[in-house]
């Protein structure tokens, strides 16, 4: 048995400024097959094989998603799509979060019709401080703004009754975790490859939990 899983978003999907074998998706993949060792393989994945497409695009929003969901989606025949995508949308002011969580539901709405799985991936929170020096300086984008739409996505998506991994609240622990915000973001947006390792954990332990559902 085998489960085309499909990742799509932003960049923090794609793995940058890393290489894409240092994405999350990419960890998950090795950890299914038992190739990484920070993340043991856990035990249903030695039954059920998973085959990972990473379709993460550097500073795409939920608009853009929308535009080449077919194509990058659809045509694939997934059994399962985790979205994670949100950010961009509220650092560029292209969307609220009620307009970006249509845009999800659009898109979720089209797997139901295809037999697929949506799973919502709700999104890392920016470290402020950091991101006004190392992320876009003097474009005037308030990131603490950006943070309380990040909250309110986060919120409309534990509230869709659809399935979601909680990055929202689950990457700050891994910030405190780690005791020093320079360990998580490389720029106050993007994870650090520890940090991309979490996210991966987060991923795994959803399956895992998933398996009988």
């Amino acid at each position: 048995m085998r489960i085309k899983t499909v990742f799509i978003g932003n960049s923090i999907v794609a793995g940058y400024p890393w290489n894409k074998g240092k994405s999350f998706p990419s960890l998950v993949r090795r950890a299914l097959k038992g190739e990484l060792p920070e993340i043991p393989q856990p035990a249903f994945a030695k039954n059920t094989g998973f085959d990972i497409v990473n379709k993460g695009v550097n500073g795409d929003t939920t608009r853009g998603i929308l535009q080449r969901f077919t194509e990058d989606v659809l045509r694939q025949e997934p059994d399962i799509v985790f979205f994670m995508t949100g950010t961009n949308d509220f650092i560029y002011r292209e969307a609220s979060p009620e307009d970006a969580f249509a845009n999800l539901e659009l898109m979720a709405k089209m797997l139901d019709d295809a037999g697929a799985k949506a799973v919502y991936i709700t999104p890392v929170p920016v470290d402020a401080g950091k991101a006004e020096f190392m992320w876009m300086a003097g474009m005037g984008i308030s990131y603490a703004a950006v943070n309380r739409d990040i909250d309110r996505l986060a919120q409309l998506i534990r509230e869709s009754g659809r399935p979601y991994v909680d990055l929202t609240a689950g990457f700050p622990e891994f910030v405190e975790s780690v005791g020093d915000v320079d360990l998580a973001y490389l720029d106050g947006i993007h994870p650090m490859p520890d940090g991309q390792i979490f996210i991966a954990r987060q991923i795994i332990d959803f399956l895992e939990e998933a398996k009988d559902r």
